[in-house]
C-alpha cells in the first residue's frame, strides 16, 4: 500500500514573504503565511471561517516568492504537509506546515524591489515546479 502527502492550498498571503540563506550552499528559504476562506450558511446566516497556514518555500521557489508576493496577494500553492517539534523555554512546541512545490501567482501587482521597479505580473505567468 502507498502513501500520498499533497495539499492544494488557494489563499491570499497574510505577511510579507521572508527569505533567507542557509548552510555552507547559501540555499534560499522562503516563509510566508496563507490564510484561507470558507464561506457557509448556518441557520440561515452566512459565516465566514478562516484557516491560517505557515508556507515553505526553497530554492528557485523561494527566490520567486521572495520577489513576487507581497501580503494580500492570492497564490495557488501545490505541496505537502510536514510536522515540526522543537524544544523552547523548557516546552515541546510543534506545528504543520505546507512545503511549497509549485507555486502559481494569481494575483496582479508590481514587482517588490528596493528600486520600486514597474515589472508587473500581467506579463509573468509563474509555475515552478520543485
Amino acid at each position: 500500500m502507498g502513501f500520498i502527502n499533497k495539499c492544494v492550498l488557494l489563499g491570499n498571503v497574510t505577511r510579507d514573504p521572508e527569505v533567507k540563506l542557509v548552510n555552507d550552499k547559501n540555499l534560499p528559504i522562503c516563509k510566508f503565511g496563507l490564510a484561507i476562506n470558507r464561506r457557509y450558511k448556518h441557520n440561515d446566516e452566512f459565516k465566514d471561517d478562516v484557516c491560517f497556514i505557515d508556507v515553505v518555500a526553497f530554492g528557485k521557489n523561494a527566490e520567486i516568492c521572495g520577489e513576487f508576493l507581497s501580503k494580500g496577494n492570492q497564490v495557488l500553492i501545490e505541496g505537502r504537509l510536514s510536522y515540526n517539534k522543537w524544544e523552547q523555554e523548557g516546552s515541546i512546541k510543534a506545528k504543520h506546515e505546507v512545503i511549497a512545490e509549485n507555486v502559481q501567482l494569481l494575483s496582479k501587482g508590481q514587482k517588490r524591489t528596493e528600486t520600486n521597479s514597474n515589472v508587473s505580473l500581467d506579463d509573468i505567468d509563474v509555475i515552478i515546479p520543485f
